[in-house]
């Protein structure tokens, strides 16, 4: 009791501490706050919303070859579309515990557009070093599953859905998929809108050094762009570091889709041995890849610039937006009946 009382009197301290520094720095957490929802609307959403929706349908209606269907879709999609398909293969009774445990440490990776595009091609200044990075990423995850075999064996006996599940066991309809996407996309910006936010305004308070470091535990794609900025091996390293750990977002966007039905312990484990494998990696094979050149710049601008094009976005965030009302009215109307 006492234990719960200080950990809720924690929250409440560091909840009023962020609620006193975004008052005493508006102007950051205003420009940071119109940062992250860039990222979401002009990046996030057009990348993930549709491949979630296919993903999802086709996972759920592929009995034979969807385990690596997800596999597939999870090192092309990142560590969202991991996630999603865990879940659903999860509560579909279609992989066990520890098979589920095994599918994250796989699976869990950033998505070739980020590691390829933006890591590479806009940060380190050449594709070719980003198509190096994203194969030495899965790399790495490979290693680690080879390396945690030991604390992956199955141990449950019959693999059946989950006893409580508050879905379906199964996803058989589009409209099932649809709405299951919109609510992973929307906890996925509600994420990153809310730790941009937290790292642009407590960056105000912290000596010269530490905002990178800060950026990089708490967001992937601004601890990349901070650390990338520093130049030389420093930028190489720092960003293989962020593809590495994730960041304290990408966890809780995470744990926000698998919802308590597959454990992040020893995602968390993974990812430290992740850590050095792909330091290790990159190391043995750094006379191979092409010098780097660190774009001093801020990474949402950049991405907003390459990735889409406004009719493009514009079609998939009204498509998304219909599909959250949709499913808001949904849910009004099963409760006034």
């Amino acid at each position: 009791m006492n234990k719960t009382r200080l950990g809720r009197g924690a929250c409440l301290l560091a909840a009023l501490a962020l609620g006193a520094a975004c008052l005493a720095q508006p102007q950051a957490a205003a420009q940071s706050f119109r940062q992250g929802v860039s990222l979401c609307l002009y990046t996030l959403l057009p990348a993930l919303f549709p491949f979630l929706v296919l993903c999802s349908w086709l996972t759920a209606n592929l009995p034979g070859r969807g385990l690596w269907f997800a596999l597939g879709s999870s090192w092309l999609g990142g560590y969202a579309v991991c996630a999603h398909n865990t879940a659903a293969l999860r509560r579909g009774g279609r992989l066990d515990n520890a098979r589920a445990q095994r599918f994250l440490v796989l699976g869990c990776c950033s998505s070739p557009g980020f590691v390829i595009g933006c890591v590479g091609g806009q940060l380190l200044g050449s594709v070719a070093a980003g198509v190096a990075l994203y194969a030495l990423q899965l790399a790495a995850n490979l290693l680690c599953a080879a390396l945690l075999a030991p604390w992956l064996r199955p141990q449950e006996k019959h693999r059946g859905p989950l006893p409580t599940s508050p879905r379906p066991p199964q996803q058989s309809s589009f409209s099932d998929a649809v709405s299951q996407a919109a609510d992973s996309c929307l906890h996925l910006c509600g994420c990153v809108v809310f730790f941009r936010t937290i790292s642009g305004v407590v960056s105000r308070f912290l000596p010269p050094g530490l905002p990178p470091l800060l950026s990089a535990a708490l967001e992937i794609s601004a601890g990349c762009a901070d650390l990338a900025a520093r130049g030389g091996a420093a930028a190489l390293y720092g960003c293989c570091a962020c593809l590495s750990l994730l960041g304290f977002s990408v966890y809780v966007q995470m744990q926000g889709i698998l919802q308590g039905c597959v454990p992040l312990r020893l995602l968390f484990v993974s990812r430290l041995v992740h850590f050095g494998l792909f330091q290790l990696l990159v190391r043995l094979c750094l006379p191979l890849l092409p010098r780097a050149q660190p774009v001093y710049s801020s990474l949402a601008p950049r991405v907003v610039a390459m990735n889409r094009l406004s009719p493009d976005t514009a079609v998939t965030v009204f498509c998304f937006f219909c599909a959250v009302l949709y499913k808001t009215a949904q849910k009004n109307y099963n409760k006034a009946e």
